[in-house]
């Protein structure tokens, strides 16, 4: 069981991420398509504070990295439901895989228009 199931590797999936691993939680990211979001697909980011300028792919890269170094799960599901449980929650998904969790973050990201 994990203490914090993180449903979507965006910038808010994984900054949840790092936040908290620091607090010294376990935690899994689940993400369909690809860790970072549609940021990665970003030629230049300027708003992003302590940095000046920086592409979409490498921030998402960078904050991969980050919350890998950290000690996140990462895995590449699509996931297909949530369901409250005894001790928290269980996620599932396409694949069959189920993830437990104490709490869950959903940080679905948006769709591009």
């Amino acid at each position: 069981m994990y203490d914090i199931v993180i449903v979507g590797g965006g910038p808010a999936g994984l900054t949840a991420a790092v936040y908290g691993l620091r607090a010294g939680k376990s935690v899994v990211v689940i993400e369909k398509n690809g860790f970072g979001g549609q940021i990665a697909y970003s030629p230049k980011e300027e708003n992003i504070p302590g940095t000046q300028q920086i592409s979409g792919a490498e921030f998402a890269d960078r904050l991969t990295e980050q919350a890998m170094a950290l000690g996140a799960d990462m895995e590449l599901e699509t996931v297909t439901g949530l369901k409250k449980a005894e001790t928290g929650f269980l996620v599932f998904t396409e694949d069959g895989a189920e993830f437990e969790g104490k709490t869950v973050i959903l940080a679905l990201g948006v769709r591009h228009r």
